[in-house]
């Protein structure tokens, strides 16, 4: 028993770098390399640092001694083999082999693990990916490793300038996770999978969404379990807080004809709109509660021959009329039968719609029916004045957020840019030029800007594009 603890220690000492005490012994166990190790930087969980590093038949080799701890990973040696353990995956390892085993598979690499001075090098990126940990290079050169990034993230939404929600679909329905922008740590929020999308509320302390009956929820992020403030079982196909994260804002009805409020510590519900117009959506609240700003989309007309089904495949249906409206409800109980004001009367398509604070006007992304004209981001008054804020080049995504625009539009050639616009300058300042595989920006004020790209999350952290997930 004794000898046997006297051989482990000896061998974690020739893992991690020989002590001048075994030196000698190390020496000994170890064939002689014409290797020369050189330091290198990396970005591991988030802290820049230098490994020690061997380069050998165009492969990078690391310094086990270095990475591990840097990384997470706990070592172990076990009958003349290293055992390094992270994330549930264990890889065992041996001097002088080009064979490693992962959880109990084998994996070859191109270059053997090798003992130089007493420490181990293995391939960097073989290793790395072996642990389910993240390795990835981005435009700049620099190399990120990450030990606990999430994989198969469809969406996120800022939390708070250092947090955000992570959703995963699956066959059983949505998962959502908590997730530290900087170290990529994630704690999964325990809420039914058959959840609403989460609305997050303006203070960053908490969410809300409703189950498959219609019951509402709120999550607070510092508690385990999400708790129930409403059994009202109508269906609330969106939730809106109100600017204070004190009252909570729903269309209600199968067909979205209500709006009504929600007060959560008391549960209790009251209609604000009921005028039996149906088809509501993108609801929005001003900051004092009493403007609401959301669509209108009427359904199409059947014109076929009336004997047939609607379901049939042979019938037609006249789309005519059916582009959504911009509307406001402006709450005044001096008003007898208030009605709501529509702004608009286009043909065309309107998405990223966003009201501002005050309700004095709506921006949103106009889409042509001709495809050749390019989508452009306008703003409509209470006068029905339309008004660009954008046009030069073709906008596939708007987010606002600080008083600003934030579009994703069109680049050259294989890109796509990101601008910043100011509305009330009209100043477009273009930040990034993105790849053209970049499929959404999800920005909030004071928090990295975000894009979502080939499934992945990349975050700007100083200049570089951060992963912050993984596929």
């Amino acid at each position: 028993m004794v000898l046997k603890r006297a051989t482990m220690v000896s061998a974690l000492a020739l893992v991690l770098g020989a002590s001048s005490a075994s030196a000698g012994v190390a020496a000994a166990a170890t064939k002689a390399s014409a290797a020369q190790a050189t330091n290198a930087a990396y970005i591991v969980n988030s802290v820049p640092v230098n490994l020690s590093t061997l380069y050998e038949k165009g492969k990078t080799l690391v310094s086990l001694r270095d990475l591990s701890p840097k990384l997470g990973v706990r070592l172990e040696v076990l009958g003349g083999s290293i055992h390094a353990k992270l994330n549930g995956h264990v890889v065992v390892l041996k001097s002088g082999s080009n064979v490693i085993h992962v959880d109990g598979a084998e994996q070859k690499l191109q270059v053997p693990v090798k003992s130089v001075k007493g420490i181990t090098y293995v391939e960097l990126k073989a290793f790395v990916e072996a642990l389910g940990a993240q390795f990835a290079k981005d435009e700049s050169g620099a190399i990120w490793i990450d030990a606990y990034l999430l994989a198969n993230v469809e969406s996120i939404q800022w939390v708070d300038a250092g947090r955000f929600i992570a959703s995963q679909e699956k066959e059983s329905g949505r998962a959502d996770f908590l997730v530290d922008a900087l170290t990529g740590k994630s704690q999964q929020l325990l809420i039914s999978e058959d959840a609403s999308e989460l609305a997050v509320a303006p203070n960053g302390k908490k969410a809300a969404y409703t189950n498959a009956k219609g019951e509402v929820f709120v999550l607070d992020f510092t508690a385990p379990r999400p708790v129930q403030v409403s059994v009202d079982t109508s269906i609330k196909p969106e939730l809106v807080w109100s600017a204070d994260s004190s009252v909570l804002y729903f269309l209600q009805g199968e067909k979205g004809s209500v709006i009504a409020q929600l007060e959560p510590e008391i549960g209790k519900i009251t209609k604000i709109v009921d005028d039996k117009v149906d088809y509501k959506a993108n609801l929005q609240v001003s900051a004092d509660g009493k403007v609401f700003t959301y669509t209108v989309t009427k359904p199409g007309t059947v014109v076929a021959d009336g004997s047939k089904p609607v379901e049939a495949d042979d019938v037609s249906i006249d789309m005519k009329g059916t582009e959504p409206q911009i509307y406001q409800f402006t709450v005044n109980p001096e008003v007898k039968d208030n009605k709501a004001v529509q702004l608009t009367t286009s043909a065309d398509d309107k998405v990223f719609i966003h009201a501002s604070p005050e309700a004095a006007s709506v921006a949103y992304v106009s889409i042509d029916a001709d495809e050749a004209a390019k989508s452009k981001l306008v703003s409509v008054g209470k006068d029905n004045k339309v008004v660009p804020l954008y046009n030069e080049k073709d906008v596939y995504q708007a987010v606002w957020t600080g008083g600003k625009w934030y579009l994703l539009t069109e680049g050259d050639g294989a890109s796509q840019f990101v601008y910043e616009v100011d509305p009330t300058s009209g100043a477009a300042k273009q930040l990034y030029t993105v790849s053209d595989s970049v499929t959404d920006i999800v920005v909030k004020q004071g928090a990295p800007m975000a894009l979502i790209q080939d499934g992945r999350v990349f975050l700007d952290i100083n200049g570089h594009w951060k992963p912050t997930t993984r596929k």
